[in-house]
């Protein structure tokens, strides 16, 4: 009789045993499947290299600029933060020659060349694809902040802080395994800048048309460009 209850308690430990084992297994299913290792959402380095072609003002100088830039920085999901380095064409735009043959020449454009080093958060408000995909889209904003250096050709330097903020959208694509992804793409943007206006002679209030309060320049300078550039 003993041997008998024996025999059935080891019996239904082994029917507990079975019965817990499918549940246990289909727990880690339902954990893996939450996207935890989802290698899109996982930490990784992002570069960006490209182009920046728009206009931007420097106290009294306004006109083309344009150039190339570099970022990098790591990139978790739809959270993104990049090191910045931009190196622009800035100043005047050059004015066309007249068509009366004894006008005087235009004078010669002031220009120079800006360096610029800054930091900048992107955030993705909308992501498409991922997860098992080998495509993603994001649509992102971003801003940011950075120390400019404008060397003139005709001599003088010109240090000041900025600001920036833009607006773009990327495609990239995964290649390689799930376990040693790799990737590639490219992104479009709009993106400005402002900057504080640099001091003037004739800083003082004044109307530029017909007016009946003067008030003083803008103290702040503005750009605006056209982003584009490749995602590594």
């Amino acid at each position: 009789m003993r041997g008998s209850t024996t025999f059935m308690s080891c019996a239904a430990a082994a029917a507990l045993l079975g019965a817990s084992a499918p549940a246990h297994a289909q727990w880690d299913d339902d954990h893996e499947d939450s996207g935890e290792h989802d290698p899109w959402e996982q930490m990784r380095f992002e570069g960006d290299v490209g182009f920046l072609v728009g206009g931007m003002s420097i106290g009294p100088l306004d006109g083309f600029a344009g150039g190339m830039y570099a970022m990098g920085g790591i990139r978790r999901d739809r959270l993104a933060l990049f090191g910045e380095y931009d190196l622009l064409s800035v100043g005047d735009t050059p004015a066309s020659e007249s068509a009366d043959p004894n006008a005087p020449p235009p004078p010669d454009p002031v220009r120079g060349y800006m360096q610029r080093a800054g930091f900048d958060v992107r955030y993705s408000v909308g992501k498409f694809g991922g997860g098992d995909e080998s495509v993603r889209g994001d649509i992102w904003i971003e801003g940011g902040a950075g120390g400019e250096v404008i060397q003139w050709y005709d001599g003088g330097r010109l240090h000041r802080g900025d600001v920036d903020l833009g607006f773009g959208a990327q495609a990239t694509f995964k290649i390689g395994s799930d376990s040693h992804p790799r990737y590639i793409g490219f992104h479009y943007a709009v993106k400005g800048f402002v900057a504080k206006a640099p001091p003037r002679k004739d800083d003082f209030p004044t109307c530029a048309g017909p007016c009946d309060e003067p008030t003083p320049p803008v103290p702040y300078d503005t750009g605006i460009f056209f982003n584009f550039g490749v995602v590594l």
